[in-house]
């Protein structure tokens, strides 16, 4: 859950090494890598500007971590309300006299809590950050920063498709096909798109008129997250 947070450190700590002029880190990005972000270090490794895709990078997940700490927060009370139902569930028996029923009921009912715990809060992670607000989120910082690094607009829609996270929304994009690898425009190749309203739409067609995706996409992402 927080593999962001680790992917964000190494960026930050590989950004400093070009920037010292030290060679590349010779350990791979922890966890698993994303294909969003094998091609900026691919890019910025040809075009020369290695130390501004590593930057990029370090920004992405480092924002991105900050969404899964805000949603983890709001895990908490689901499991708090499981915890309760654990020690709350058995009390008729209580009631009834039977304290050895209740011992054995609460205590299995705080061991299966404590076992399933860790499940329950992925769970629960998962599903706020699977709501359209989270995708839109990770859909429009993915675009920002992709464009920003000099990615084609095909490319970068394919990639920041990757990085929603969303089946719904890689299929979209899937479906453009040709004319969206092709570099037609973002509002274009995002129109009717799950999980991106008409204001993100608008947003897209502002960044493409203008060139700026930082001051539309990025601001707009920054507005859902609040």
């Amino acid at each position: 859950m927080r593999s962001g947070r680790d992917k964000a450190i190494y960026y930050r700590m590989w950004h400093l090494r070009q920037r010292a002029g030290l060679a590349w880190p010779d350990d791979p990005s922890p966890h698993a890598t994303l294909p969003f972000e094998t091609a900026l270090v691919a890019l910025g490794k040809e075009s020369g500007k290695l130390e501004e895709c590593v930057a990029l990078l370090a920004a992405y997940f480092s924002e991105e971590d900050r969404v899964v700490l805000k949603v983890l927060k709001k895990a908490a009370y689901p499991m708090f309300l499981a915890l309760a139902g654990a020690l709350i569930g058995p009390l008729p028996l209580l009631a009834a006299g039977r304290w050895g029923a209740f011992l054995v009921v609460a205590l299995g009912g705080l061991a299966a809590w404590a076992l399933a715990g860790g499940s329950l809060l992925l769970g629960t992670v998962r599903w706020f950050l699977e709501q359209p607000r989270y995708v839109l989120d990770r859909l429009l910082r993915a675009l920002t920063f992709a464009v920003e690094a000099g990615l084609s607009l095909g490319r970068a829609a394919a990639l920041a498709a990757q990085a929603s996270g969303d089946a719904s929304v890689i299929a979209h994009v899937r479906r453009a096909g040709p004319a969206a690898t092709a570099g037609q425009p973002l509002a274009t190749t995002f129109a009717g798109c799950p999980h991106v309203p008409f204001a993100a739409i608008a947003a897209m067609e502002v960044a493409d008129a203008s060139g700026d995706y930082s001051g539309s996409l990025k601001k707009l992402a920054d507005l859902y997250q609040g």
